[in-house]
């Protein structure tokens, strides 16, 4: 008996977060309610209020339940894991442009993200968790670069800040604009391609 509730508490808990998905995705943050997402479910308020404090709490479990390349690569780091930084970075980078476009998970929090949460007012925890998790994701792989540099796999003229920041820019900028008109061009093979005339100027 205690297991079967415990089974029926995660199978509420996950259409509760597959709800908030969706409404997240057509309405976004600010124009969907709690009330809204309990109803899509099929579900009491009660019982959202349950496992969810409010929609911050919402966002960041549809953030903790997709694990992302560049997550799997911080968890390298932190091992101390031997390998090659240059082929690491522009192989997560690639793999992550790829899960945006066929995983639909990790398709529709990117879109929520990038294009259906207004960073004001009662969402606004939801901009700093963001900004900090980008902020912690620049610092690691500023390393990555730094160790390539001291390698010798790119030249000391390399700015390690300013090529992560420009690596992140156009990543996110092709995804931002990929989501606008998903048919408009190709995200794996045009992203892939611009990646690789990035890390290759880089190397040169």
């Amino acid at each position: 008996m205690v297991r079967r509730t415990k089974e029926d508490a995660m199978e509420t808990r996950a259409k509760l977060l597959d709800a908030a998905e969706a409404l997240f995705s057509e309405n976004g943050v600010t124009h969907t309610s709690m009330m809204q997402v309990a109803e899509k479910a099929g579900v009491t308020r009660g019982a959202i209020y349950h496992h969810f404090e409010n929609k911050m709490d919402l966002i960041e479990s549809l953030m903790g339940r997709v694990k992302l390349p560049i997550d799997e690569m911080r968890e390298q780091i932190a091992e101390g894991s031997e390998f090659d930084p240059m082929v690491e970075i522009k192989g997560r980078s690639k793999e992550f442009i790829s899960r945006v476009q066929d995983d639909p998970q990790v398709r529709s929090l990117a879109s929520i993200l990038l294009h259906k949460c207004e960073y004001i007012d009662e969402v606004n925890p939801i901009k700093l968790r963001h900004v900090s998790g980008r902020n912690e994701c620049i610092c690691d792989i500023e390393k990555l670069f730094e160790s390539a540099i001291e390698k010798g796999d790119l030249a000391t003229t390399v700015d390690a800040r300013i090529a992560v920041i420009g690596l992140f820019s156009l990543v996110d900028g092709l995804i931002y604009n990929w989501l606008l008109a998903p048919d408009y061009f190709p995200l794996v093979e045009y992203g892939n391609k611009a990646i690789d005339s990035y890390i290759n100027g880089l190397i040169r």
